[in-house]
């Protein structure tokens, strides 16, 4: 008995020797691509134990002989390995968690290591996307973007703010950047007839592209400098990768129409009861006559305003308004070897616009090549080649706008085409039997056709063990090709027997940068990296303005400037020049204390000699408390937590070239003679325009499912560029005879807070269910505006010191007066009659009746996957803001307008005061009335829309080999899908940052199917 007691004990200790038996590990922790991944953690399974990488991806540890060791790291696949004494791990991306890589363009960091304020967007999921700009591809997926385009045609530009608005006229659009080199920006058309413009944007390809990094603060924007103010946009594009050559095929087709039922008008029947009505107030409350005598008035005036065509009432909107055909066709192939990779890709698309004359083709190849040229040296070369051939139409104001003529000038009165098949000439609200609609689709044309070319070639040198040397060298290059026909048969060019107009212009580019990086690592503990880098910038722009008048009276008279009887031209040239110094560094303590430091020198042209060199700088650092001790009874839980902040300078130079020096303009002739006029009277004391930005933030990752990044900021601008009005009798007038000095004046902050929040709701084998949340909120606020001036009024606009800049200044309306029928107004006096109505404006005062600027904005993202089906869908949404209708003449409750053209449905006839003691909901419609602006026409902006959805089916990998391929996948995806909003609001949502609305295209409802392959 006491002999196997023995044994089983001696057993027993035999067991724990065993299991306590420790292995001391070597390991190496890398990536993909052989680099190292900083900042890893290695755990000891079922423990808390555990340690991280330093700066040459390698740890050091004792462990069970037996045991396991998981290795994880933010965005990368976690890793479980058997415990021996040298390891090799190769961590490898998470395709759900691409985003967590920060490429800034003069580097790209691991999210855990980051310390500024930076969202990236993977575009693979949003690839098949209808949209024909990259920048929709941001649309409610980072938190403080707000994207506005300025038309809903076909390639149009936008307008995109990223955390409000820095600048009053410098500009408020971010710096863009592809692959790390800054790039031409904006609206490339020659002529603004159309609101649309032409986005350069317009011109890349998004299945080119990676991903998409929306930098947001100072730390890493003010190594960008003087073109930094409003945020970046780094553009990352798809890249080779070793191995067979892999090719794919993308086609999709579908067609457009209007999101939303866009300023609806009365039909004709409606439209002749409301204007019958019209008339009867007229006689009875202005005339004084009875209501018999009102009704014989009515019934005898009303077929001149509302008569009914021999053809039927007109629909305008389907005579005007089409669906667009859409279609897209992409060709990629990547591959290579350890030596050389490549990417290249062809693609055409064309978009047909909701009007006739408007639509968007483009034709896109791209080739990115990097080579392996020795162990120490790696070139890359890049192009991308890109021809766009865009056709819009007039907005806003224009008589030959299709949008105002249906919403606003043509009524259901007004026909078509005579019975002799000719085009009608009754349009009696333009004044004019030319102004048909269909004769400027006829004879009227504006296209721009842009040439671009981006190429690049860098190089980098590995001097020794963590020093490298890196020359990057680009050429951006445009060229523009405006037109612009007005037809002697055309409202617009009857008077001048037809005009022609044509606006060459070239638009390029060159910038050059050398950067020297060094890593090091001290100690297991101490991580340091620097950069230094000196960089030049060269633009010219040369233009070519040529135009012809009197044609030939035929019906197609050859529309080129050599065929007109009458000609002339112009051309003009200019250029700047940037030089650049910068330095970044960055430490930080065993991944737990991160410290970085930034410093960039810019020297422009566009400043004189005493103010020509800025000087804009960051400092930031983080906490990643997830690696103190304190935490390891909780990392289970709270995997991942980091607080960091940053303060920082950059900047913006004057968007005009010359205004510092005193300028002569030539041009201004007189009787055959030479002509000359001072056009500029120079400031040698302008200065840059600079933004303090300060950021402070918290992400947190737990329960392996959720991710949540919570930040505040603060953004002060001050030496705001503004144009100050002079006298013009001094001489001092530009080309449009406007007389001003730009100088540096005024003050501005934005400030707010921002969230986002993503969960993996549900990973299994055959299921995922992602889910991405953002929120944002700005403030806007102007601290000073000119030495002796707080407020600067125009019209319904008002930009007053302590309020938003977008602000609006209208009378406060307060409803139908019962006895009357007039509109009532709040009096706002400054003593205790202030809230007292009237119905007399000139009794009451304007005030700010609201801003345009939304309370909060942001989006929902939810990615699924179900065995061969994907479902990606993204809603937008934006509340607290207002947009007012500065369309005055649709204000006026019965003007002359209303009665010759179209009237807008909102005028409800049921809801129309009638007698005296009436409590309706508007005001009195009568013949005459005039336009009052208030707040009335202020309309809420609140809505929450279906940007984007695709749904798609991938064939089993097995069936597509049966038929030769590697890859079928069909899937159907459509933009603008869904919108809901106030029935008050009878424009699109989404309009532009000053809030005012007239007539301009809606943005497009577009869905599309299509087929992709892979072999």
């Amino acid at each position: 008995m006491k002999r196997k007691l023995f044994m089983l004990m001696a057993l027993f200790l035999i067991g724990i020797g065993v299991a306590m038996a420790q292995t001391q590990v070597q390991g190496t922790i890398v990536d993909e691509q052989g680099e190292p991944v900083i900042g890893a953690s290695v755990l000891v399974k079922g423990t808390t134990t555990g340690t991280v990488t330093n700066i040459d991806g390698e740890f050091a540890l004792s462990a069970p002989s037996n045991g396991t060791l998981v290795i994880s790291y933010v965005g990368m696949q976690t890793m479980e390995v058997a415990v021996s004494p040298r390891i090799r791990v190769i961590l490898r991306s998470d395709a759900e968690l691409l985003d967590e890589v920060v490429v800034t363009g003069y580097g790209t960091f691991k999210k855990s290591s980051f310390t500024g304020s930076a969202a990236t967007v993977s575009t693979d999921k949003l690839k098949d996307v209808p949209v024909t700009s990259v920048s929709d591809k941001l649309a409610g997926n980072v938190a403080g973007v707000q994207i506005n385009s300025m038309s809903g045609q076909p390639g149009a530009t936008e307008s995109i703010r990223i955390r409000g608005m820095g600048s009053i006229n410098a500009g408020n659009n971010p710096l863009y950047v592809i692959d790390g080199v800054p790039v031409l920006s904006g609206d490339m058309s020659g002529f603004n007839y159309a609101d649309a413009g032409t986005s350069i944007l317009s011109t890349l390809n998004s299945s080119d592209i990676e991903n998409i990094t929306v930098i947001k603060d100072a730390a890493a924007a003010s190594l960008y400098g003087s073109r930094a103010a409003n945020g970046v946009v780094v553009i990352t594009t798809k890249k080779g990768k070793a191995g067979k050559t892999v090719f794919s095929v993308k086609a999709n087709w579908g067609f457009s129409n209007m999101a939303v039922d866009y300023r609806p008008t009365l039909d004709g029947d409606a439209r002749r009861e409301l204007l019958h009505l019209g008339l009867v107030n007229y006689a009875k409350y202005t005339e004084g006559k009875s209501d018999a005598e009102a009704k014989a008035y009515a019934d005898e005036n009303i077929d001149i305003y509302a008569p009914k065509p021999w053809s039927g009432w007109t629909d305008w909107r389907k005579i005007l308004i089409r669906n667009g055909q859409y279609q897209n066709y992409d060709v990629s192939a990547q591959g290579g070897n350890e030596k050389t990779k490549f990417y290249s890709s062809i693609s055409y698309a064309k978009q047909e616009g909701i009007y006739e004359n408007s639509g968007f083709d483009r034709i896109t190849g791209s080739v990115n090549v990097s080579h392996q040229a020795s162990d120490k040296l790696t070139l890359d070369v890049s192009s991308l080649f890109s021809y766009s051939d865009q056709s819009s139409v007039s907005e806003g104001y224009s008589y030959s706008s299709p949008i105002m003529a249906m919403a606003s000038m043509v009524s259901p009165s007004s026909y078509p085409y005579n019975k002799d098949g000719t085009l009608g000439r009754y349009f009696p609200a333009i004044g004019d039997d030319w102004a048909n609609p269909l004769r400027a689709i006829k004879y009227t044309s504006n296209k721009n056709k842009l040439t671009r070319t981006f190429n690049t070639l860098s190089g980098t040198y590995t001097i020794t063990k963590g020093l490298k040397l890196k020359e990057v060298l680009s050429y951006d290059f445009t060229q523009n090709a405006s037109i612009a026909w007005w037809g002697p048969q055309s409202n617009d060019g009857r008077t001048a027997n037809g005009v022609f107009q044509k606006y060459m212009i070239n638009t390029s580019k060159f910038n050059s940068q050398t950067q020297l990086t060094y890593d090091r690592s001290f100690d297991r503990v101490h991580n340091l990296s620097f950069l230094l880098g000196y960089e030049t910038e060269a633009y010219k722009n040369e233009n070519v303005y040529g135009t012809g008048s009197n044609y030939a009276a035929m019906d197609d008279p050859k529309p080129e400037i050599q065929n007109a009887a009458i000609t002339k031209s112009s051309s003009s040239i200019s250029e700047y020049r940037m030089l650049s110094y910068l330095g970044r560094a960055d430490y930080n303590y065993d991944s737990k204390y991160y410290v970085s430091a930034s410093y960039r020198r810019d020297g422009s042209s566009r400043l004189a000699k005493a103010n020509r060199w800025g000087d804009f700088w960051s400092l930031s650092g983080s906490w990643r408390l997830t690696n103190e001790p304190f935490m390891e009874s909780i990392r289970e839980k709270v995997t991942d937590t980091k607080i960091r902040a940053s303060y920082g300078v950059n900047g913006t130079q004057p968007w005009r070239y010359y205004d510092f020096m005193p300028v002569y303009s030539f041009g201004y002739n007189y009787d055959n003679q030479v002509g000359t006029s001072e056009s500029t009277p120079g400031n040698a004391n302008l200065k840059w325009e600079k933004n303090y930005a300060f950021n402070a933030g918290i992400d947190l990752t737990f329960l392996n499912r959720f991710t949540l990044t919570v930040e505040w900021y603060t953004r002060k601008t001050q030496d705001l560029l503004l144009e100050r009005p002079i006298s013009g009798t001094i001489g001092f007038v530009d080309e449009y005879n406007h007389a001003n000095e730009l100088v540096n004046v005024g003050a501005m902050r934005n400030s707010g807070i921002e969230l986002e929040l993503r969960s993996t709701n549900v990973q299994k084998k055959d299921f995922t269910w992602n889910t991405t949340l953002t929120l944002a909120h700005n403030q806007n606020k102007i601290l000073q505006l000119n030495k002796d001036q707080d407020e600067i009024i125009s019209y319904e606009s008002i930009h007053r010191v302590g309020q938003p800049y977008n602000s609006f200044y209208a009378y406060e309306y307060a409803g139908v007066d019962p006895q009357t029928g007039k509109e009532l107004y709040y009096k706002n006096t400054n003593d205790e009659h202030a809230r007292e109505t009237t119905t007399d404006e000139t009794k009451a005062n304007r005030t700010i009746i609201g801003s345009a600027d939304p309370k909060v904005t942001g989006g929902l993202t939810n990615t699924l996957t179900w065995k061969f089906i994907d479902l990606n869908f993204t809603f937008t949404y934006s509340f607290g803001g207002k947009v007012y209708d500065g369309v005055s003449w649709l204000h006026s409750n019965g003007g002359i307008d209303l009665f010759y053209g179209a009237v807008p449905s909102h005028y409800k006839k049921e809801d129309m005061w009638r007698n005296p003691g009436d409590n309706a909901k508007l005001p009195m419609f009568a013949n005459g009335n005039v336009d009052v602006p208030s707040s009335r026409w202020l309309l809420p902006s609140d809505h929450v829309r279906l940007k984007n959805l695709t749904l798609g089916f991938t064939l089993p990998t097995k069936l597509s080999k049966k038929v030769g391929f590697d890859r079928i996948r069909a899937y159907m995806s459509g933009n603008n899908l869904l919108t809901f909003k106030s029935k008050k609001l009878y424009v699109d949502p989404e309009n532009t940052a000053s809030g005012f609305v007239y007539f301009r295209a809606p943005a497009m409802r577009t869905v599309t199917f299509g087929v992709e392959l892979g072999f």
